[in-house]
């Protein structure tokens, strides 16, 4: 899965556009009325669905699963206070605690208030477990990355000018201060986390460096870049740090005859290769461990072997 395709840039009026990626075009806002229209197509097109963030509430969420819990501690109340009345009343009465036919046959009103009082329990159990799911997925959801949410503040916010001349806010009201909470938001696409974790992805998408990769300019603003040509350039450059650590370390040892410079050379290619296999994959400690002492049995071979003489 490609990591959203959002990059905030540099505010420039008349400049070329910079530094910010989005994986939509200008032409999808200005088909749309300016607000709710606008602001909805704007999510809905992008195609990596990264802008899908919204508010999760998580104030208003608790404090609805504590009036349920309230709600629910006091029928609890209600029928514990029912059962010790009615286990003290008479032979009839205290059928119905132990028979659910006796129960629901009972022309008894005590017996009919206590069948309201079960399907009032089970009618708001019901709700408070299903809303107690609901609360438990949302807080397995992600935070949404920080470019995209900076790229969304900055088109909602009117910060990009479009080529309409927007300068103002496409919501207002409370609405237009729905994004200010990070802590409250959440995205409703699973975050890749390549772009967190590979060096080499976050390399490629520097400044400059991913220009390379451009698809598309948006605005002043913003532009669009292609997702897969990072992962390409960076499996790119992956292959190029390989090729040197490996070729630049045998040319060394190559010409260079001193033992002494030899066993540096080795060490400081051989922690270079653990650090590069470390900050550039996804191995295990027991991964780089392993392909470490591999790399550096290769040197120490070439060392002995006829071919280093």
């Amino acid at each position: 899965m490609p990591w959203p395709t959002l990059f905030r840039g540099r505010l420039q009026r008349n400049a070329p556009p910079v530094d910010v990626e989005l994986g939509l075009a200008e032409e999808h806002r200005d088909k749309h009325i300016d607000g709710y229209p606008a602001a909805a197509a704007f999510i809905a097109a992008d195609p990596d669905r990264s802008l899908s963030i919204y508010r999760c509430f998580q104030r208003l969420s608790s404090r609805n699963l504590l009036y349920l819990e309230a709600e629910l501690l006091e029928l609890e109340k209600q029928q514990d206070i029912l059962d010790v009345e009615d286990s003290r009343g008479d032979q009839s009465t205290y059928q119905c605690l132990r028979s659910w036919r006796r129960l629901v046959e009972s022309e008894n009103p005590r017996q009919r208030q206590r069948l309201e009082l079960i399907k009032k329990i089970r009618s708001t159990l019901k709700e408070y477990y299903k809303v107690l799911d609901l609360q438990g997925r949302i807080l397995k959801m992600e935070s949404p990355q920080s470019r995209s949410l900076e790229t969304l503040r900055l088109w909602q916010n009117g910060d990009s000018e479009g080529s309409n001349g927007r300068r103002a806010p496409i919501l207002s009201g409370l609405s237009a201060g729905r994004l200010e909470n990070e802590n409250d938001l959440v995205t409703l696409t699973p975050n890749s986390p390549e772009f967190n974790t590979d060096w080499l992805v976050k390399l490629v998408s520097l400044p400059y460096l991913r220009l390379l990769c451009l698809e598309s300019h948006i605005n002043n603003s913003i532009a669009h870049f292609s997702m897969r040509k990072i992962n390409r350039a960076a499996a790119i450059l992956n292959m190029l740090i390989a090729a040197v650590l490996l070729l630049g370390a045998i040319i060394l040892l190559y010409f260079i005859t001193d033992s002494h410079i030899r066993i540096g050379i080795i060490c400081i290619f051989t922690v270079a290769f653990a650090l590069s296999i470390y900050l550039l994959t996804n191995a295990r400690r027991t991964e780089v461990f392993a392909s470490t002492a591999a790399y550096a049995a290769v040197l120490v071979v070439f060392v002995s072997g006829n071919l280093g003489a």
